[in-house]
């Protein structure tokens, strides 16, 4: 669940990948959404900004701000969308690839289905029984990483950014327009290969931020000079990433 700037709504996900858009003044549900990756929310966070794509450039104008919510679920993914019309804006994603197939599929942006709210009866009932998505024992039995958590700063031109942590055991460092200032913080092995960051422009309203994460090569593909001293139980090195995946994260000026 997350609070609207002003906190007067807000948002919170379901483990069947529904947003309610909650005004907490009349405390009445005022929008219901199902994410199209149909897989539990894992964060949520709001922002009051303009549309991403005019944070640089004589194009700012805090004129243009408008309600935004960010939803990390999914295959390792984070999206950010307009809370007025459901517009996926920009998107955060992570794909592994491996070296002999580096240009794996890479699907479109995700969407946010709005659901009528004609009656109380049928918001319980499309809450409940998930509107012929697919069962929760289904979505946690698939295999994939996902994004646990994210905060950031937006729409301080370009100053802005978001940080993710999931349970692929890495923090990432996304920079909303450019590629070359993204990285990842934690989570590298000495071995493999350094990440790669790309910007895909599907409209002048619309892009996604990728990250093409190679795997470790495996110990007979390195050379000899480049393995760890811990693989031949030599001196070790104290640990640099997290063993475990990441669930939470925080500091002063997030989103």
């Amino acid at each position: 669940m997350a609070m609207g700037s002003d906190r007067h709504w807000a948002v919170v996900g379901t483990n069947r990948g529904f947003i309610a858009l909650w005004d907490l003044r009349f405390q009445q549900m005022m929008k219901l959404w199902r994410h199209s990756r149909s897989s539990p929310i894992n964060r949520l966070a709001t922002s009051f900004v303009p549309p991403p794509q005019s944070w640089v450039g004589k194009g700012y104008n805090n004129n243009d701000a408008r309600p935004y919510i960010f939803a990390a679920t999914g295959p390792n993914e984070c999206a950010m969308f307009d809370a007025s019309s459901g517009h996926c804006s920009e998107c955060f994603r992570t794909v592994e690839y491996s070296s002999r197939s580096p240009s794996s599929r890479i699907d479109g942006l995700p969407q946010l289905q709005e659901i009528p709210l004609s009656t109380t009866m049928r918001r319980k009932s499309l809450l409940s029984q998930g509107n012929g998505s697919a069962r929760l024992g289904d979505i946690v039995s698939s295999s994939f990483r996902s994004v646990n958590c994210i905060v950031g700063s937006t729409g301080a031109s370009d100053y802005s950014f978001l940080v993710t942590g999931g349970s692929d055991c890495r923090i990432r460092f996304w920079d909303f327009s450019m590629p070359s200032r993204c990285y990842v913080t934690s989570g590298i092995e000495p071995v493999q290969p350094r990440p790669s960051f790309e910007r895909i422009d599907f409209d002048h309203k619309s892009r996604l931020m990728l990250c093409r994460q190679p795997p470790a090569p495996a110990l007979s593909e390195v050379d000899s000079s480049r393995v760890p001293k811990k693989l031949f139980q030599g001196t070790r090195a104290i640990p640099q990433a997290h063993s475990q995946g990441i669930t939470d994260q925080d500091f002063s000026g997030t989103i």
